[in-house]
């Protein structure tokens, strides 16, 4: 797991090839061929049930919580297998941090919140240096640098996902996956995190999975677009339709049924 050289800014730091992912005997998405571009902004899109949350889960090995989880193919991260056995899922987790979309602050003060995953990795800086950086980094720095030792769950819904987003980085992570951050979150708060990613993305690699195509549209310089078919037995199986460059997805796609899904017309 170790990078031992710089990788260029136009490498891909995740490689999905031909990843199929099972619960049980239910095949939830089928044969994906998709790369991260390091420091971008991907976001992936779709129709209900197609595997997006799925797959986000896979790059930082959260499914294998789920007893009935089963990956084929491989997911490779730097060029090494994320599931190897040598791998430590932990590790992983460290390295690839994830927001989910509904804001989860521990039910600890301000201040805990950020330093809790440091302080289990054995950080050795300055804790407080620490803190108010992630909270710098996260936006949400001058709006509780005052109350510092409040509880986290005080917080509104915006600044309670922004602290999250803090919590996440904290722990110097590479990649940061967000599994529709803003979906619980009003406008406003929506476009505060909107404008976090485009700062972030300077630093970490992001993947998003949103429902919002305006969200995408804003946000992702990538755009992977998911579908969904019904097989004979009336099982849905999700599969990636097409990724490209935000743009082309949303102005010129391959695919009909991507053209379909931007312009409103299903999902």
């Amino acid at each position: 797991m170790t990078n031992t050289h710089q990788l260029h800014q136009t490498d891909h730091i995740l490689q999905t090839k031909n990843v199929s992912v099972y619960y049980g005997n239910f095949l939830a998405i089928k044969g994906v061929y998709l790369d991260i571009p390091r420091n971008q902004v991907t976001a992936f899109i779709g129709p209900s049930g197609c595997g997006k949350s799925t797959l986000l889960r896979c790059y930082n090995r959260l499914n294998d919580l789920i007893s009935s989880f089963k990956l084929e193919g491989d997911i490779s991260y730097h060029g090494s297998s994320l599931y190897s056995s040598e791998v430590d899922p932990v590790e992983v987790r460290r390295r690839i941090g994830m927001v989910f979309q509904k804001p989860n602050p521990f039910p600890k003060s301000i201040y805990d919140n950020i330093a809790y995953g440091a302080r289990i990795n054995g950080y050795k800086g300055d804790m407080d240096e620490l803190v108010e950086q992630s909270l710098r980094q996260a936006a949400l720095w001058d709006e509780v640098k005052d109350k510092l030792r409040q509880s986290g769950l005080a917080l509104s819904g915006g600044q309670q996902q922004r602290l999250c987003i803090a919590r996440t980085i904290a722990i110097q992570p590479e990649v940061v996956l967000m599994d529709e951050p803003c979906s619980a979150l009003d406008p406003i708060s929506t476009l505060k995190i909107e404008e976090l990613i485009h700062q972030l993305k300077e630093k970490y690699t992001i993947v998003i999975v949103t429902h919002n195509m305006q969200q995408a549209s804003r946000v992702a310089d990538m755009t992977a677009f998911f579908n969904v078919k019904t097989n004979e037995d009336g099982t849905r199986q999700g599969y990636l339709g097409e990724c490209d460059r935000t743009e082309v997805i949303f102005q010129n796609p391959r695919e009909q049924a991507t053209q379909e899904y931007v312009s409103g017309r299903f999902g």
